[in-house]
């Protein structure tokens, strides 16, 4: 064999490029492998086992997928982008589906708020620092303290309101541009839930569920991924994906599991249930159990009812059978996003009617500034309830940091009223689903 300084120059050179490109090719691909990695916000790899339980505050939850074990590798968890996001960098199994501050502090202490998560994009203002890692830590405040993005854009122009006046605490909102903070709404249930996809219901459009997740990761494809639109059959498969996806508190601590002697929690049941209209029945067979957990359990399911006359009904808006969202896919308002629920970090809009005169400060316009109608200003989507103990904050916009804090929300914005033991029944009951 001949030695490399034996070779002619031209040979060498030759010898040398290929090799270069070799090492290029090498190189592009560990940084390839090293977005992909990145991609999910996940401590899971490979797959997960059905009712493999997972975790959380309130015991555990699990899912179940009508496809078998949940492949942890398909398009759902790939980047699809120039941004090394993917969709499960806010949807992630561990906490069902959706994603929360603790994740998300975990994920910038790792990365020192380098993480895909962390986007200006989508962060408390497009124009701040992000050149070390205490000025990121800043500039990413909302989804580290309340786990929530930033979306939004200009007022619908044809509505028949104007947005006169704007107290933006990030200097980012304007008379011209709105911002919503939002949830990462879990990717789960579908098939026994609401035909809504969003918050406010702005990738439905009139389009039934199917159509409306299309149209939804049509726009995060070029939006939030800040890629290429997906082809057909990236659509297709992620849908595919999200629809088989079942997700439910599975054990609750001194209780056990939840699809126990008779009762009917946990994920693999409720992908057995059709969509139907009426009372949730998980507990009806603990209603008289000698474990005074699960008893409380059935006596929060039955206060969640609005089976004591006495009583405001949760299940007034919640009425989709045993998942909790609206079966009638019905938008309402539950006062969150009202000025008398505002925390300092959420902006404030003045709408005004511009027929009436009429003003409503609110911090979201939610289903108005989807259909410009005056009536729809602030209503939301009905979420599941279901893996509830896995994703708090709770509500569209974070403001309700526990299940207590979601009981009396409704308690001093709705007019609900329980005493101390019914409320504990009743949040005993949530952190079951």
């Amino acid at each position: 064999m001949k030695r490399l300084g034996s070779w002619s120059p031209g040979f060498r050179i030759g010898a040398l490029v290929v090799l270069v490109a070799v090492l290029g090719a090498a190189l592009w691909l560990i940084f390839l492998r090293s977005k992909q990695s990145t991609a999910t916000s996940s401590k899971l790899k490979g797959s997960l086992a059905n009712n493999q339980p997972l975790q959380n505050s309130g015991g555990e939850a699990a899912t179940f997928s009508a496809r078998g074990p949940v492949n942890l590798t398909g398009e759902f968890f790939k980047v699809q982008g120039a941004n090394g996001r993917s969709c499960a960098t806010c949807h992630i199994p561990e906490e069902s589906w959706s994603i929360t501050p603790a994740t998300l502090q975990r994920l910038f202490d790792e990365t020192n708020g380098t993480h895909p998560v962390f986007n200006q994009l989508d962060a408390d203002n497009p124009n701040m620092d992000v050149s070390t890692v205490e000025a990121r830590r800043k500039t990413y405040s909302m989804l580290l303290t309340r786990g929530v993005f930033r979306r939004g854009g200009p007022p619908r122009p044809d509505s028949e309101w104007e947005l006169i006046a704007v107290d933006d605490p990030h200097g980012f909102a304007s008379v011209n541009q709105l911002v919503h903070w939002r949830r990462a709404m879990p990717t789960i249930n579908f098939p026994v839930g609401s035909v809504t996809v969003t918050w406010d219901a702005g990738a439905n459009v009139g389009k039934g569920q199917r159509a409306a997740l299309a149209n939804l990761n049509t726009r995060l494809a070029t939006g939030a991924l800040q890629g290429k639109p997906f082809t057909p059959e990236v659509i297709d498969e992620i849908i595919d994906f999200e629809t088989a996806l079942f997700t439910a508190q599975l054990t609750v601590p001194d209780v056990g599991r939840l699809d126990a002697d008779g009762a009917r929690g946990g994920p693999e049941a409720l992908s057995a249930m059709q969509k139907d209209e009426g009372r949730f029945d998980l507990f009806d067979a603990w209603m008289n159990d000698p474990n005074p957990k699960r008893a409380q359990i059935a006596r929060g399911q039955e206060l969640f009812n609005g089976t004591n006359v006495s009583h405001k009904s949760c299940n007034a808006c919640h009425n989709s059978v045993n998942n909790g969202t609206s079966f009638n896919n019905t938008m309402f308002d539950i006062n969150t996003a009202s000025a008398e629920a505002r925390t300092p970090d959420l902006p404030l809009y003045t709408f005004r009617n511009k027929k009436t005169g009429e003003t409503r400060q609110l911090t979201d316009a939610g289903f108005g500034n989807i259909t410009g109608h005056w009536d729809d200003l602030g209503l939301f989507k009905t979420p599941t309830l279901r893996g509830l103990a896995a994703r708090a904050p709770y509500f569209h916009n974070g403001i309700a940091a526990t299940l207590e804090d979601v009981v009396r929300h409704y308690e001093k914005h709705f007019g609900f009223r329980f005493t101390d033991e019914e409320r504990a029944d009743l949040v005993a009951f949530l952190n079951a689903l």
